[in-house]
């Protein structure tokens, strides 16, 4: 029994995930232990959480892989501020303090967690990481047949965007584009412009584009992109955040596109100021789109190789990844269900696995882990009250639903990605206007311009909205928009977005409580309305702890487990 175990920190989203014998079996982010939303640094307390359940030593550890190479991308980074002494002396600083204290020191790091021979530690170049995460979910007839791999990324090693072909054991580079020309950096340095967290703000930007009209495409095309197809170069002049750690964009910009927006401005801003924005978001995602298409079908064209994946943090834009799914040359795409940083290191433990000699993993799951909530603990008893066991809870189950009540979910292992899927997740039914508006706007406290993500069977799914046959599995996991169709029924209309798109999600799983729910009440309740069971700026929910005081804030009464249908005590 041999494991590997692959690590992502330092930047942001930092995890862990384990192998068994080359099966994927757990994946926490240090979130979850933080309770810090997008947790950076060394994720100390997850691998200390994997080593202590699995009895993890030097002795049964073949690999521990981090999802980089850390000397390459400080240097970098640190030569680009040297070129610029003057402009990014704040820069410089930060690049030489990371020095002391970033993933340079990652083996000390890991010895301080765990005794272990310093030949067993693995780097892993950062865009061969998002891509083997890809190559991880692809279907398994797909491994072993030629696959292109599209990296959009912030950046990693000092690489933005990278393109590899992978065939079996085999991976080669085609291409690679440097920092400081990055299309993930270009779009967070809107959403840093437009008043949203970067690293975290950027679905924010996305969903705010579906208000605005294209009124910057052409200006961004013609004065800040130089788009030579695969390569890229932005005119550095409109932008900062190749030399500053504060601000992402220029006063160049700041004089072309007005003051920028202040953080929490935009829920208070109407009519011009908010259409300004909206204006600008649309501009950015569409030449977003547009980099990332021609990028791809310049790579099918050079290469042949049709079946296709997409991953870096640029593929968490569900806008840009439907778009792609159009490519009328490519046949087949997978998107992971982590495609960013977070998810890289899967792909790092499956850099250590390809690198000894085994075919890369295929992960099936995307739910690892198991439930943390005891049952028949004190604890968890003097919090929560069982109403209905798990095989009897059917009839209440539903009534709560179609009565309008809001229910938290905990069931199962969790989930992979950034977003809930209904194991962690607030679910309503679609057609109750007001207890969707109340979810949004009242419980999450969502801003009002983001939409909600609609829950459904294939069959509902394929008749309602514009399933495309060519992505692999994705919707599964929401990885891409997709187009409602003009039959669309008008009582689950609170779901769409304001460009008719939703993020949905098919549920596939018929062990699954709201499989089940959907499937006995079809033709009543197509359609459920799902949202991440955490409070606004905090991480999903992990323990029992985490249950009861998220649905304590909340406001939430009802949750369903594996063990049944509890209510929150008072």
């Amino acid at each position: 029994m041999k494991y590997i175990i692959g690590v992502s920190g330092y930047f942001h989203d930092s995890s862990v995930c384990l192998l068994k014998n080359g099966q994927l079996i757990e994946f926490v982010k240090e979130e979850s232990l933080t309770r810090i939303k997008g947790s950076r640094g060394f994720p100390f307390r997850a691998l200390t959480f994997l080593i202590a359940k699995y009895g993890l030593n030097n002795d049964n550890i073949d690999h521990i892989a981090f999802y980089e190479k850390p000397l390459r991308g400080w240097a970098v980074t640190t030569y680009n501020s040297l070129a610029k002494p003057k402009r990014s002396f704040d820069l410089l600083r930060s690049q030489i303090k990371q020095f002391w204290s970033g993933p340079i020191h990652f083996a000390g790091e890991v010895k301080k967690v765990i005794r272990i021979n310093e030949n067993k530690l693995v780097f892993a170049p950062h865009h061969l990481s998002h891509a083997l995460t890809a190559l991880a979910f692809a279907p398994p007839q797909l491994q072993n047949n030629a696959l292109l791999h599209f990296v959009f990324d912030g950046v990693g090693d000092g690489n933005t965007t990278s393109i590899f072909k992978t065939q079996k054991n085999d991976a080669q580079i085609l291409f690679q584009q440097d920092f400081p020309h990055s299309l993930g950096l270009f779009y967070s340095a809107v959403t840093d412009y437009c008043g949203f967290l970067v690293n975290e703000g950027e679905y924010k930007l996305m969903a705010l584009a579906a208000f605005g009209k294209p009124v910057h495409y052409d200006f961004l095309k013609e004065h800040i992109f130089n788009i030579e197809v695969p390569k890229f170069e932005l005119d550095m002049s409109w932008f900062d955040y190749d030399v500053s750690p504060e601000r992402s964009y220029s006063d160049k910009w700041v004089n072309k596109f007005g003051p920028p927006i202040l953080e929490g401005e935009i829920n208070k801003m109407t009519g011009d100021s908010f259409q300004r924005a909206a204006d600008l978001a649309l501009s950015s995602q569409l030449i977003l789109e547009e980099v990332i298409n021609s990028t791809i079908e310049w790579g099918v064209k050079e290469t042949g190789v049709q079946n296709i994946t997409i991953s870096g943090g640029v593929a968490q834009n569900s806008l840009a990844m439907c778009s792609a799914s159009k490519i009328a040359s490519i046949t087949s795409l997978t998107i992971p269900p982590s495609p960013g940083d977070s998810g890289a290191a899967i792909g790092a433990a499956n850099f250590a696995r390809m690198m000894s000699g085994s075919r890369s993993m295929h992960c099936k799951e995307i739910f690892f882990g198991h439930s943390q909530l005891d049952f028949e603990s004190a604890l968890f008893q003097d919090m929560f009250c069982l109403e209905k066991s798990f095989s009897h809870m059917d009839e209440m189950l539903d009534d709560l639903i179609s009565s309008g009540e809001i229910i938290c979910c905990y069931f199962g292992g969790n989930e992979i990605g950034p977003r809930a899927l209904c194991n962690r997740s607030i679910i309503c039914a679609a057609n109750n206007k007001k207890s969707v508006q109340a979810l949004n706007l009242e419980i999450k406290k969502r801003e009002e311009f983001r939409p909600l993500a609609p829950v459904m069977l294939r069959p509902v799914a394929e008749a309602w909205f514009e399933i495309s046959q060519k992505v692999c599995d994705c919707y599964r996991w929401m990885a891409l928009t997709a187009m409602a169709k003009e039959k669309f029924p008008v009582k689950y209309k609170a779901v769409l977005h304001a460009d008719r798109t939703a993020r949905v999600q098919i549920l596939e799983d018929e062990m699954h409580p709201l499989y089940n729910f959907l499937k006995r009440n079809s033709g009543k309740i197509d359609m459920l309305v799902n949202t991440s069971f955490n409070v606004a700026g905090d991480p999903i929910v992990f323990d029992a702890i985490d249950c009861y005081v998220n649905m304590s804030r909340l406001g939430a009464t009802y949750i369903i487990t594996d063990n049944g249908l509890y209510s929150l005590r008072p």
